[in-house]
């Protein structure tokens, strides 16, 4: 029987430019699992740390960006791993970037782009991610959406 983990978190930065919001994509490096694929930040949830601390290090980490406003995506991106027989179920948070910074990466990606909605899904591999942008655009990155109900401390 497949077991169930919740020990990961998914996380989208995103900006405005031009009226439009753009989502951070990371390109992971050709000699790893899932070489050349693109991906927004995914990091594993410590002991006796929460989901949001989580996202927020894990941001922190793979592109060296800390001053973000953080949201709720208020959607759990969900994956079966048939390498362990696990069905994984991740925390999904949006998080805006709130002055201009300079993307650092760590030495798991080689590349980043900034990327419309559009872009940004025709990049994604995977349904559930592509899923999480357009849903994060239009709750939260969209100009004139009602964000605050998702504003997190």
């Amino acid at each position: 029987m497949a077991s169930i983990t919740t020990d990961i978190v998914d996380a989208y930065v995103f900006r405005h430019r031009h009226g439009r919001a753009q989502f951070l994509l990371l390109r992971r490096r050709a000699d790893l699992p899932l070489g050349n694929t693109w991906h927004s930040v995914h990091g594993r949830v410590s002991d006796g740390e929460t989901s949001l601390e989580a996202a927020r290090r894990a941001v922190r980490i793979q592109t060296g960006l800390s001053h973000l406003d953080a949201f709720s995506a208020d959607y759990i991106n969900q994956f079966f791993d048939h390498a362990t027989d696990t069905i994984v179920l991740a925390p999904v948070f949006a998080f805006q970037l709130v002055e201009d910074s300079p993307v650092t990466l760590d030495d798991e990606f080689d590349d980043y782009a900034w990327c419309d909605r559009d872009e940004a899904t025709g990049r994604l591999v995977f349904a559930g991610q592509r899923w999480a942008v357009r849903h994060i655009e239009d709750i939260v990155a969209n100009p004139v959406a009602d964000s605050d109900f998702y504003r997190l401390p």
